[in-house]
């Protein structure tokens, strides 16, 4: 297997068990014709040529794809390993509606390959091939460089519409060797692109760290990127701006995943202005929220303790505040009571308990939030 994450990971956001696979509030029921998951042969020469493409066929550079870069002597196994016609193990691939290929298992494999044929290392310490040792790729013998570009990978491919939660399990079971991905880990995955590098930078600014009082500096399980994804799939949600293929606009239907997933879909294929602008609303918001409600902006306090940030709470709080002024200081104490009063009030604890994420109950909290911040206007 060559997916591996670190596994030491400090609670920092309530009921982040919801970012497990296996995490959700109840068992859910898989239609099997959602299951769309096809065996497929690929000659290393074909999947190169993919990548090599103008517009990347087939994806590589997995952020959530921790482990660390293979060593000269294992990639030139790997590549001995080819020469004598070794299997190697099964491939994973997942494909986007777009046709392209996004490497769930197999990556370091596939770049030892790519690096070889484009000369990027020598062989070295072969014990099987030994004559073999101290050749790049264009200086082997036209038969064995030949051997590498046909050679047959076997693949799986998850083929679209899969939905989302039965990517989810697949990359799971895949994984069952090394320390188990979480669902944003594998969204980041499935949806590279302008959307993954727009949370980075969010996650990374001096307004997100400010407004979560440096609680994810020294983050690597992406938690920090799932409560950004959260707000912004809110607000493209409630501004009907998540597009279906037919044209017609998505409506949630208690699936958060689904939900989370089609917005960074909606932000891959947005402008440079329009991921701008959206940017630029988000750090507005984040500044907002330390200047009215401080550095505990998104922490419950239960029974007089300090509590982790609460995923509901930082979606809700940003919310509210796209609609209050820009640092108002005569305003900042009635934003702030009110505010607090909300989640303070049972209505809204017991909004976010069990089936928080339920279309009505997520309903609830956009708007009540947006009445706060528009009563300040």
């Amino acid at each position: 297997m060559d997916i591996m994450v670190e596994d030491k990971e400090e609670i920092v956001v309530d009921n982040q068990f919801e970012l497990d696979v296996n995490g959700q509030e109840e068992e859910q029921i898989y239609p099997m014709n959602g299951i769309k998951v096809d065996k497929g042969f690929y000659t290393v020469f074909e999947l190169k040529r993919r990548y090599d493409a103008p517009q990347k066929r087939i994806i590589l550079d997995s952020d959530f794809q921790r482990e660390s870069v293979w060593n000269q002597q294992r990639k030139a196994e790997l590549i001995e390993s080819v020469l004598m016609g070794l299997p190697l193990p099964i491939f994973y691939f997942n494909q986007d509606k777009y046709g392209r290929l996004i490497v769930v298992d197999g990556r370091q494999r596939l770049t030892a390959l790519f690096e070889y044929m484009n000369d990027g290392f020598a062989l070295n310490k072969l014990k099987i091939l030994p004559k073999m040792n101290g050749l790049r790729f264009s200086e082997l013998p036209s038969m064995m460089s030949g051997r590498i570009e046909d050679y047959q990978l076997q693949a799986h491919v998850i083929l679209p519409p899969t939905p989302d939660r039965i990517k989810f399990d697949i990359f799971d079971r895949v994984n069952r060797g090394g320390v188990q991905l979480n669902k944003q880990e594998i969204r980041n995955a499935l949806y590279q692109g302008e959307a993954t590098r727009f949370l980075n930078r969010l996650v990374k600014s001096q307004e997100f760290m400010e407004a979560t009082g440096y609680a994810f500096e020294k983050e690597k399980r992406m938690k920090d990127k799932y409560l950004i994804n959260r707000f912004i799939a809110a607000f493209l949600y409630r501004n009907d701006s998540i597009i279906e293929d037919d044209g017609s606009v998505y409506v949630y239907k208690d699936d958060i995943d689904e939900l989370l997933g089609k917005a960074l879909d909606s932000i891959n294929h947005m402008s440079s202005d329009e991921i701008k602008d959206m940017e630029n609303m988000v750090l507005s918001t984040l500044n907002k929220s330390f200047f009215y409600m401080g550095k505990d902006a998104f922490r419950l306090i239960k029974e007089g303790r300090r509590t982790p940030i609460n995923m509901n709470v930082f979606e809700t709080i940003m919310y509210a505040l796209l609609f209050v002024p820009e640092m108002d200081v005569n305003k900042k104490k009635a934003i702030n009571m009110k505010i607090a009063e909300f989640l303070n009030h049972a209505e809204f604890r017991e909004n976010i308990g069990n089936h928080r994420d339920s279309a009505a109950k997520f309903k609830w909290r956009l708007d009540c939030a947006e009445r706060i911040g528009r009563s300040f206007l």
